[in-house]
């Protein structure tokens, strides 16, 4: 639900600009209003999960996402749209932390990857449905319809979620099986080195695995090939599709450096290949390449990167980690886009691919603590 009300917004432009007689750059305050307040409400989220356990936070998230979607379906103009749509931000941005959370518990850290895994094909296929279904939506003007239909089912979502575990077992991380793929020495938590790592990192990834994808489309905008910009989306979502239907059999083989450092190579090679060459079918093959490179490094941070902190801060810790992610694409996303319109690809590029490759250095070697 939470990867595809993030996708709903773009296919609507159009037509929301019709409907409320305005400009696109109006209806585009929508999705930077979304972003913002889910940046902004993750490290509440990651607290009150800590507090008052996973599935709690949860329910009440999706329930907060489920009205702000309803409302926007009976919006009268763009200024309430744009504030419902922070809302509903704010709700999903309850999703991260639980979730994050909730897999903690699982005994090994192959079984914590592969259920990264299985979360991420899940809002993979959402990426690539949505936008065709709302396109559709958009086309018959029943917009508002795609808001209904998704405010149920968060609703459904959260109804269904089970609210039965004790909330001072998640404060006090009690019930945790041992981590046999931790060395118990390793505790820098203590000395604020892990949250400034968990902080680092989140800033570092959506710098560049989350940036690069993003910058793919106002190339090819610029380049006058608009259909192919909405393309290049699609052929990303696949790429991650497609990465981890090959990782939810191979995770327990493969240990967490050698998928960051695959991860991180991939990224590398897919922004080089832009900053050399960007012509619309490279453009389409460095959308797939970040695909599979995001498929490889994200669910893997999402594994290990919380238990370098105590149990009982955990959830906090993974909405930093995801809060600093949203800020740091949002940022470069901004700076980027201003230098394409300048014409500046290749350096935007090339500076992408050397922050990615001190990305996957820096992960690879903090991932050694790991066996």
């Amino acid at each position: 639900m939470c990867n595809a009300d993030w996708g709903i917004a773009a296919p609507l432009l159009v037509a929301l600009a019709a409907t409320w007689h305005t400009d696109i750059a109006s209806i585009a305050a929508g999705i930077a209003a979304h972003s913002l307040g889910q940046g902004l409400a993750l490290p509440l989220w990651g607290w009150s999960a800590d507090r008052f356990g996973p599935a709690l936070s949860l329910r009440a998230g999706l329930l907060l996402a489920a009205a702000a979607n309803a409302a926007c379906a009976c919006s009268p103009g763009v200024e309430c749209w744009v504030a419902l749509r922070a809302v509903a931000g704010v709700g999903f941005a309850a999703v991260a932390p639980s979730v994050s959370l909730c897999y903690d518990r699982l005994p090994t850290a192959g079984d914590r990857q592969r259920a990264f895994s299985g979360l991420t094909t899940v809002t993979a296929a959402s990426a690539v449905a949505a936008p065709v279904v709302t396109g559709v939506a958009a086309h018959l003007g029943a917009w508002r319809s795609v808001f209904t239909v998704l405010a149920l089912c968060t609703a459904a979502t959260a109804v269904r979620v089970r609210v039965d575990a004790p909330a001072a077992r998640y404060r006090a991380g009690a019930g945790a099986a041992p981590d046999p793929t931790r060395r118990p020495a390793v505790r820098p938590a203590r000395t604020g080195t892990a949250y400034l790592t968990v902080l680092g990192m989140g800033l570092a990834e959506g710098a560049v695995m989350l940036a690069l994808p993003a910058l793919l489309a106002p190339v090819l905008a610029s380049a006058g090939a608009q259909r192919a910009a909405s393309a290049a989306l699609v052929v990303y979502a696949a790429g991650v599709l497609g990465s981890m239907l090959v990782l939810r059999q191979r995770s327990r083989r493969w240990g967490p450096v050698r998928l960051l450092t695959a991860g991180g190579s991939l990224g590398c090679a897919g922004a080089v290949l832009v900053a050399v060459a960007p012509g619309v079918a490279v453009i389409l093959l460095c959308a797939a390449v970040l695909g599979v490179a995001w498929g490889c490094l994200h669910p893997t941070l999402q594994t290990w990167l919380p238990r370098l902190v105590p149990a009982a801060e955990r959830a906090r810790a993974a909405s930093l980690f995801a809060a600093a992610a949203m800020l740091a694409n949002s940022a470069v996303v901004a700076v980027g886009t201003s230098a394409l319109q300048d014409g500046r690809h290749a350096p935007v590029f090339a500076v992408g691919a050397v922050l990615c490759a001190l990305l996957t250095g820096w992960a690879a070697t903090t991932a050694r603590h790991w066996r």
